[in-house]
């Protein structure tokens, strides 16, 4: 069961996903949004510029696992006089970063030092920030957005078309798989899928796109949203998904009929642990090992 498998996104459901495959053989890669401006990486970011770090950080703990004291380290909050107080592990980066002239490099150094296979990769070369279209308003900054309570119509990027990793372009190019999420809609998934050269290289790839449906709306940012129209607002920011997978019992969740007019594959299968809105990384497990093994014998998944 191996295979080269990039996952797309940030926060607390790529590491889910994260947890679910780091024990098997694949070829991992996840592309990690770097514009959060908000927590530690935000204040971090206001003091000394550069790239948001928090989602780097958590991908490197997901795929270390609890064994692991430095990753354990990581987690871990230090007040330090004069910058407050930030995870160990966003002060690290930063600070290998600097040392480094390169967060890339950065990351993967701190990858081999943890004892991780899979590469983490930050999406973007530059420092970015998000923009969001809602109405007539333009809501400026990703706590805003994922705060912001307006309908959203399209996310924007500043600088327009920010420098996007190679080694990034060059996973999504080389994979016979790609998840895009799960996560949250605008801030963590479009946050790297809608990237115009990431969006390019999606369209492009021979690999199969899954979207990983998100379990509930989010209070704010997808408020009122259903399954059918975070598909669409996906679409309309011009990223590919040829199946999506989804909990029948969730809140989002697809009818047969939808994802038939949609032209999607769906893949129903339990995915809820105890907690509302995450993922069970063991039932994630269980649910990608049996896609990827469909795959490979070329045999349809029902819907």
């Amino acid at each position: 069961m191996h295979g080269r498998v990039t996952v797309i996104g940030g926060g607390h459901g790529v590491a889910s996903v994260l947890r679910a495959l780091r024990d098997d053989p694949y070829a991992l890669t996840v592309i990690v949004t770097v514009a959060d401006d908000g927590g530690s990486s935000g204040e971090l970011r206001r003091q000394a510029g550069g790239a948001a770090v928090g989602d780097l950080r958590r991908s490197l703990i997901a795929l270390a696992g609890d064994d692991v004291a430095l990753a354990r380290a990581f987690a871990r909050s230090l007040e330090i006089e004069g910058l407050g107080r930030h995870p160990l592990g966003n002060l690290m980066i930063r600070s290998i970063a600097d040392a480094f002239g390169d967060l890339e490099a950065a990351v993967a150094w701190l990858g081999a030092e943890l004892g991780i296979r899979a590469r983490v990769v930050p999406a973007t070369v530059d420092s970015v920030s998000l923009l969001a279209e809602a109405g007539r308003e333009m809501i400026r900054g990703e706590s805003a957005i994922g705060a912001a309570n307006a309908t959203i119509r399209r996310l924007r990027f500043n600088p327009e078309r920010p420098r996007v990793s190679v080694t990034a372009l060059e996973a999504v190019t080389g994979s016979d798989w790609v998840l895009l999420g799960p996560g949250s809609l605008f801030t963590s998934v479009l946050a790297v899928g809608a990237l115009p050269d990431i969006a390019s290289a999606l369209m492009a790839t021979s690999a199969r796109i899954v979207w990983l449906c998100n379990l509930e709306t989010q209070r704010a940012e997808t408020a009122g949203m259903s399954a059918w129209n975070h598909l669409a607002a996906i679409r309309r920011h011009g990223v590919r998904v040829d199946s999506v997978l989804y909990d029948p019992s969730a809140e989002l969740r697809f009818t047969a009929q939808q994802l038939g007019r949609a032209q999607v594959e769906g893949i129903s299968r339990p995915l809820r642990n105890g907690h509302p809105g995450l993922h069970d990384p063991v039932l994630l497990r269980v649910a990608l090992r049996e896609l990827f093994a469909a795959g490979e014998r070329a045999v349809p998944l029902a819907v």
